[in-house]
């Protein structure tokens, strides 16, 4: 075992002892999964550090299969073995091999850089699938742990789409443009060795430095391309973080072009959903507690919170199953406190969670 800041813990990492708040209120159990949501009740509470188990322990321990047990009856179970997703899959699928075909030739052939070549493809995902938020739903049922760089740059693209629509932007060109910049933000690690790209262990220092220069090569690709300028800038400057924390400059939310803001979020909304050792019945709740432990002020905090709001309002009226074993259903969600709705328990008794930091949503059903 060891001990970590609550603040470099990842969701998933096995507890090595109880937490308990300081009226002995227990908040995660020892030899369970850690999720987001425990993790923004242990900062409430000023728990700054904990005991997790070491990784050889955990994989020797789980065997890195799924410890979820609803995963049979939940959310994912039904989306998973819908009609619309297998063609939702297809159709994604078809949109990451013919970016990486583009990027290939672009890269080896000294092509010109296609963008157009999968924007149909892009639209046809979204014709196909009512809503925005339908298209996220199935979005994070579909990744795995060895999500490439180009299936990663496609999420990111979708979800980079989305949200410029919750922003309001109506244009079909601006958000052409917004969602080919999701597409190459990450065309800069093209030019990274792919040792360090697929390493399964942690970056050394000089690893680390090289991968960072990823968004200034990203830029070097883009810039003598016939391309919209914001598009070359979000390979820039995705890293960028408002609050002057990110990299390569350090630059702040002045400086930082809308659609890199846009980006940045479905980058990082993207990465929270994917590092994790297990990829069963993913629950929205514990995404949005995710981007909650975070500053507010890294990222753009209006677009962060259209985000936000949009996943969480969506989910009024769905069944819940909480960590204790009890079953309700979401009928309010506070904008103060998105990952921690008022849940109608099926007793006819109401919970509101942001009360409750013993229990948190452990899956949607």
């Amino acid at each position: 075992m060891k001990k970590v800041n609550v603040e470099d813990i990842k969701p998933g990492m096995i507890l090595a002892e109880d937490i308990k708040s300081p009226r002995g209120q227990v908040l995660a159990r020892v030899g369970e999964p850690v999720t987001a949501q425990q993790l923004l009740h242990m900062s409430y509470y000023g728990i700054d550090i904990v005991q997790v188990q070491d990784e050889d322990d955990v994989i020797d321990e789980l065997g890195l299969e799924a410890p979820d047990d609803f995963v049979g009856e939940s959310q994912s179970w039904r989306i998973q073995n819908s009609a619309e997703y297998k063609d939702f899959k297809r159709a994604y699928k078809k949109c990451a091999a013919k970016l990486k075909e583009i990027v290939d030739d672009f890269i080896n052939n000294k092509s010109n850089l296609r963008g157009d070549d999968i924007i149909e493809d892009i639209h046809g995902v979204f014709e196909r699938h009512a809503t925005g938020l339908g298209i996220m739903s199935m979005m994070l049922n579909i990744q795995e742990i060895d999500d490439d760089t180009y299936e990663h740059s496609v999420n990111v693209a979708i979800i980079s789409r989305v949200l410029g629509g919750w922003l309001g932007i109506k244009d079909p060109d601006e958000l052409d443009v917004l969602t080919i910049a999701g597409l190459f933000h990450d065309i800069g690690k093209s030019q990274v060795p792919e040792s360090i790209l697929k390493k399964p262990g942690k970056l050394t220092t000089e690893e680390f430095f090289r991968m960072a220069e990823h968004p200034v090569l990203g830029y070097t690709l883009l810039q003598d391309q016939e391309l919209d300028r914001r598009i070359k800038l979000a390979a820039l400057q995705h890293h960028e973080r408002c609050d002057g924390s990110g990299y390569p400059y350090g630059l702040t939310r002045t400086f930082i072009a809308p659609f890199s803001r846009v980006v940045a979020i479905a980058d990082v909304y993207d990465a929270m959903t994917s590092d994790r050792v297990y990829r069963a019945g993913i629950c929205p709740f514990e995404v949005i507690a995710q981007f909650k432990r975070q500053r507010a002020n890294k990222y753009d905090v209006d677009m962060l919170m259209v985000f936000l709001s949009n996943i969480a309002q969506s989910y009024i009226g769905t069944g819940v199953i909480l960590s204790d074993g009890s079953r309700g259903i979401i009928t309010m969600v506070n904008k103060n406190a998105l990952a921690s709705p008022l849940i109608k328990i099926d007793d006819g008794s109401f919970i509101d969670l942001e009360d409750r930091n013993d229990l948190f949503i452990r899956a949607l059903i």
